[in-house]
């Protein structure tokens, strides 16, 4: 992967200083873990309250690499010490997704990078180029069912292709302004917001583009007013946020028009401005709004169900949430973007 070194002549010239306070003082970090022992979501941080039965738990948020446990080597934690490890924390999340190893993968806008954080084996990696050419804004990321990593760059116009080890593979041209992304996995199909023509196009996962679907409108079906992203459910059917138009649409595997529901407003249920979006296993579709920090779920038919999370920096607040990814076990990932976190929910169910 190319992962940037940060020691410099600096850090090498106070290693031996770094050394005794290490061996004195010693250096140890301690990452926030789920509230309960068992490694389950917590059941102190739950949505909605008591005496109504919990349908989402806080379990975990993730900022560094420390926030897993990450391994690292002795030399590597002596220049952390001296230097810091800023260069691996979050700066401004603003895609996430988790791939079929588990790994969670987190487009950062703020480093231009995509942190890579295994929360399995505990280790972290980074990717900030394709080959010699930088990130510029990378935005989306999602990953096929073979691991591979799909990173969009709106500036740089493209979707940026790498294998499951980092190794780049090849870019996409994606129109004037690629934002979020979603791979329908069973299809083999890659979806890409392109927010500056207000459409959406379809690629098979060799680059080749296939069709495309939507317009600039008013928000009629198939219209978008500046989209911004993309998810896809279960059973292969699109969910669009059409950011401007305040809505969300609903479209076929093929572009084709379902249904759609939302509008502008600042009561329950209303957007205010919705970024990213994510569906669960019982096809509830959640809409993070920054404006009003806070997670809207509704059911397939846009009816309202549950808020959770408020404007603030504590567990379960958020400050400009962006984008939201639910993963295996009905974990829900949002970047937490002005706390400069992933933060980690679950899905408890919803039947009674």
């Amino acid at each position: 992967m190319k992962i940037r070194k940060t020691t410099g002549r600096l850090g090498l010239a106070l290693v031996s200083v770094a050394l005794a306070l290490f061996v004195v003082a010693g250096c140890s970090s301690q990452g926030v873990k789920p509230d309960a022992e068992d490694g389950s979501a917590s059941k102190t941080i739950v949505w909605p309250l008591a005496p109504e039965k919990a349908r989402v738990a806080f379990f975990k948020i993730i900022a560094t690499p420390d926030d897993i446990g990450a391994n690292k080597g002795f030399f590597s934690r002596i220049l952390d010490f001296v230097l810091g490890s800023s260069n691996q924390e979050i700066i401004k999340p603003y895609g996430v997704t988790t791939d079929p190893a588990g790994r969670m993968l987190v487009a950062d806008n703020g480093y231009k990078r995509v942190h890579i954080f295994d929360l399995k084996k505990n280790s972290y990696d980074m990717i900030e180029s394709a080959e010699d050419v930088r990130f510029s804004s990378p935005i989306g990321v999602a990953a096929d069912a073979d691991g591979n990593i799909y990173i969009s760059d709106s500036i740089l116009q493209k979707v940026f292709v790498f294998n499951k080890k980092g190794d780049f593979l090849f870019p996409i041209d994606a129109g004037e302004k690629p934002t979020g992304i979603a791979v329908n996995r069973q299809e083999k199909r890659l979806y890409i917001v392109d927010t500056g023509t207000h459409s959406v196009g379809i690629y098979d996962l060799k680059g080749k583009k296939i069709t495309h679907f939507g317009v600039l409108g008013n928000g009629k079906g198939g219209e978008f007013n500046y989209p911004v992203d993309i998810s896809i459910d279960k059973n292969g059917d699109v969910y669009v946020v059409d950011a401007m138009n305040y809505k969300i649409q609903i479209f076929d595997k093929g572009g084709k028009f379902i249904s759609m529901f939302g509008h502008q407003g600042d009561g329950t249920g209303d957007f205010g401005r919705p970024k990213g979006i994510g569906i669960d296993n019982d096809g509830n579709i959640y809409v993070a709004d920054s404006l009003f920090d806070t997670i809207q779920i509704f059911d397939r038919k846009g009816s309202f169900l549950l808020n959770f999370g408020s404007i603030g920096g504590d567990k379960g607040a958020f400050w400009m949430p962006a984008g939201l990814h639910i993963g295996s076990g009905n974990k829900i990932y949002v970047a937490d973007s002005f706390n400069k976190r992933i933060q980690i929910f679950e899905y408890m169910g919803g039947s009674n």
